[in-house]
């Protein structure tokens, strides 16, 4: 709720700043304008944190890259298999601030994504609970992360992740290692393949995953279930996708989140070894709202689960995504939509 609570005391910020333009007049001008000047507020106080670390004797700091700020308001309604009504809201923050002062490569994350959940897991079945940590990258393909999961009893967690983008052809293929640990859950590993194949402006999206937890494999044990810690799931979209996000994180991809206007439906099985136990067909429509940074999305769903006999489950997601990135604020020149 950063940007939201950051608005209603902006006044005390910003109220001796000289004058600018004519003040806005409609309802969509001043969100444009509380956007640009959150970013303003906010910059500023990254870049005077970043000096902390700069070097006596260094005469040109590095300059600080803008940071990048999503933030995502979500309502979904379920009808289950035993037609009962469920309805709920959920926080989608993401959050990347760069410090190059301290290194180079090191990078603060405040994110509500849950790290030990395989990429084409559905949103719903995450933990929405903001984690905090900073992020060490060695290289473009090599990353770490170390933080503090926020919750009544606080929780230690880290990652090492392999992200590398290779070509063959037509394609483009992405390749995902995690190693994770928790220090209530233990330890954790993900492997993930995601193919992308663009022809003008449709996009075709096979991807699979497999994990081993410790935790599932006590449960496992506890159920007799005979998965001895192993999951899998396999997926295939295919999007019209008039234009993109610039979004790295692989499970954002695999379940569309890298799409800022476009319309798909995707497919996935979901499963442990030796057997299937749910299968999610997803319609996915998602459209500009606001000059490039405020999008809405609707989404439903149909799930067949086989703890439920396979009874189908409807979902209707919808949301809000806004966007305080440099180049998507109300000042700037507009970008291609090319994906």
């Amino acid at each position: 709720m950063l940007p939201p609570l950051l608005m209603a005391g902006s006044g005390f910020a910003w109220a001796d700043e000289a004058p600018g333009p004519p003040a806005p007049t409609t309802f969509g001008e001043k969100l444009d304008l509380y956007q640009m000047r959150t970013y303003q507020f906010l910059q500023p106080r990254v870049e005077r944190l970043d000096r902390w670390f700069v070097r006596k004797g260094t005469e040109q700091p590095l300059p600080v890259p803008p940071l990048e700020l999503r933030l995502g308001l979500y309502g979904l309604l379920d009808l289950d298999a035993a037609d009962r009504f469920h309805s709920k809201g959920t926080i989608d923050l993401d959050a990347k601030i760069f410090l190059p002062n301290a290194d180079r490569f090191l990078k603060l994350k405040v994110s509500t994504l849950d790290p030990t959940l395989t990429p084409g897991t559905p949103p719903i079945e995450g933990q929405r609970t903001a984690r905090i940590g900073v992020e060490r990258s060695w290289t473009d393909e090599f990353h770490a992360t170390l933080g503090l999961k926020a919750s009544l009893h606080p929780q230690l967690y880290t990652h090492l992740d392999w992200s590398p983008t290779w070509t063959a052809g037509h394609w483009k293929v992405y390749p995902f290692e995690r190693l994770y640990w928790e220090s209530k859950d233990g330890t954790g590993e993900i492997t993930s393949l995601m193919g992308d194949r663009w022809q003008g402006f449709w996009n075709l999206r096979p991807a699979a995953s497999f994990k081993w937890s410790e935790k599932k494999r006590e449960v496992d044990w506890a159920t007799q279930n005979g998965g001895r810690g192993w999951e899998w799931e396999v997926s295939l979209s295919l999007g019209y996708i008039t234009e993109l996000l610039r979004e790295s994180d692989i499970g954002r991809r695999i379940n569309g989140g890298d799409m800022a206007r476009g319309t798909s439906v995707r497919f996935g099985v979901y499963g442990t070894p030796g057997q299937e136990n749910m299968y999610l067909l997803t319609f996915f429509f998602k459209r500009e709202l606001r000059n490039r940074w405020i999008y809405y999305l609707v989404a439903p769903e149909i799930e067949w689960n086989r703890a439920h006999h396979w009874g189908r489950e409807y979902r209707l997601n919808v949301g809000i995504e806004m966007l305080l990135w440099h180049d998507r604020l109300a000042s700037s020149p507009a970008a291609s939509h090319a994906p």
